[in-house]
């Protein structure tokens, strides 16, 4: 007798043999779309990072973990200028003249308990970046967060850098429960810069409001980045999960993680679905609407909402880390006018973020970066013109922020300038961005009293003594 058409198994269907193992479902086309556009919330289930919290039936959860964001400012920001960095005795170098601040005698402005900053010149103060904090952050907010800078070298107008560390907090168990990590850029990490440490699962790129809409369910997420085969492969498995299929499936090798990511992504993820945009849209609170000044008339593409909404997502742990990036940070055009203008809009969306987690009442761990960095020339000028890139000079920043009080740091910078007005090299993060960002994920991963995660996820990066120098989240 012939066999039934619908006994005929997916996987000769679809030109395979038999699968026996995850690498056999990866080969059918299967599980990419699965395991990255689908599911990626679940996908360490597969690599088995979380299969001890799980039981026969249950989705897994992901850890609780403080959420993670990443500002990239593209182009080489001045943020040497704006922070005010400080030598190995955390006393002001001997002259700021290439920094556009002048001589050692900078006014300093103090701020995040006592971190320096560059203060007032004529009643104006310097450091756009914290005026535009202070514009957005209440004094509360500001009362409640840390800041630690990172001298660091880092090469001028590239997305080389490896500054990003999504793919690091991913594998130390930060996801979503209903969204992947979000970025702005079309590239691995979501923004211009490359991975350090471990690369990231591919992002969710939010391109507008709607990005985030069209990504909560199975339905939505299956005309995407798949062929027709692969759809229609995706789509009859699916339907059959439970069914005989469902059991043919949990027979196989390895297949009971398959079916339960499967399960977790597409059968209840229903209700998600029926939830509609009140899942991910921040406008359901108005306080946190207020922060970002949006509204239900706000346009789909407007940046504020786009922003308030990843922000919004990662905050409450529907997604995993953020990353978010501001261009025409290349201002060097011999004025400081564009350079000053960018600055606080940084500082304006910086502080948009921390008082979104204080209004939620929720931790949020930020790191600001950029591609390099500018100079100005030789001048006892505070206000000095910018004109062109030295990478030398970078600094990233890191803000902490503690709904129930300002977390405990031992030091407020890691690293530090020498008197040639630059990161100092014989540091270990001083000229290597990849190590300065290793710094970033192991003062994450301190603030989570979970230093754990730092050895399972980066190894021997750094060794004891090391870990003792960057480490400054007490």
């Amino acid at each position: 007798m012939a066999k039934n058409k619908k006994d005929i198994p997916m996987w000769a269907k679809t030109g395979h043999a038999k699968p026996v193992s995850r690498r056999d479902f990866l080969a059918a086309g299967i599980l990419p779309f699965a395991a990255t556009m689908m599911v990626p919330n679940w996908m360490s289930l597969l690599l088995g990072s979380q299969a001890h919290a799980q039981t026969a039936g249950d989705c897994p959860l992901p850890e609780t973990l403080i959420p993670f964001v990443t500002l990239n400012l593209a182009g080489g920001a001045a943020m040497a200028s704006n922070y005010l960095p400080m030598n190995s005795k955390r006393e002001p170098i001997a002259s700021y003249s290439k920094l556009g601040l002048g001589n050692n005698q900078v006014p300093i402005e103090r701020e995040f308990g006592n971190v320096p900053f560059a203060g007032l010149n004529n009643g104006v103060l310097i450091s756009r970046f914290l005026t535009g904090i202070r514009a957005q952050a209440n004094a509360q907010t500001l009362a409640r967060t840390a800041f630690i800078a990172i001298p660091v070298d880092s090469q001028n107008d590239t997305s080389s850098n490896k500054f990003d560390i999504s793919g690091a907090i991913t594998r130390a168990g930060l996801v979503g429960t209903n969204l992947p990590n979000l970025g702005r850029v079309n590239t691995r990490t979501g923004i211009r810069q490359e991975a350090a440490i471990v690369a990231p699962p591919s992002p969710l790129v939010v391109s507008n409001y709607n990005s985030l809409l069209t990504s909560i369910g199975y339905s939505a997420s299956l005309g995407r980045n798949l062929n027709q085969n692969q759809k229609n492969s995706l789509a009859k498995l699916m339907s059959s999960l439970n069914t005989s299929q469902s059991r043919k499936l949990a027979s196989i090798d390895g297949g009971q993680a398959v079916k339960t990511v499967l399960d977790c992504a597409g059968i209840k993820n229903v209700d998600i679905v029926q939830k509609g945009s009140s899942v991910v849209d921040p406008r359901q609170n108005a306080n946190y609407s207020a922060v970002w000044g949006v509204n239900a008339n706000t346009a789909a593409n407007n940046r504020e909402l786009i922003f308030g909404a990843m922000i919004y997502n990662t905050l409450v742990g529907q997604a995993g880390a953020s990353n978010l990036e501001l261009g025409g940070y290349d201002y060097h055009d011999n004025t400081r006018t564009t350079g000053d203008t960018r600055d606080q809009d940084a500082g304006v969306l910086v502080g948009r973020i921390l008082q979104s987690a204080s209004v939620l009442g929720r931790p949020v761990f930020i790191n600001v970066v950029s591609d390099g960095s500018v100079f100005s020339p030789d001048s006892q000028d505070r206000n000095a013109v910018w004109a062109g890139d030295r990478g030398s000079n970078g600094v990233s920043y890191i803000l902490y922020f503690d709904p129930k009080g300002r977390p405990a740091t031992s030091d407020y910078q890691i690293g530090h300038f020498n008197d040639n007005q630059a990161a100092d090299p014989s540091f270990l993060t001083g000229n290597n961005p990849e190590l300065a960002a290793a710094a970033v994920f192991a003062n994450w991963c301190q603030a989570n009293k979970r230093m754990d995660l730092f050895d399972r996820v980066a190894g021997r990066l750094f060794d004891s003594s090391q870990l003792a120098k960057v480490v400054k989240v007490a």
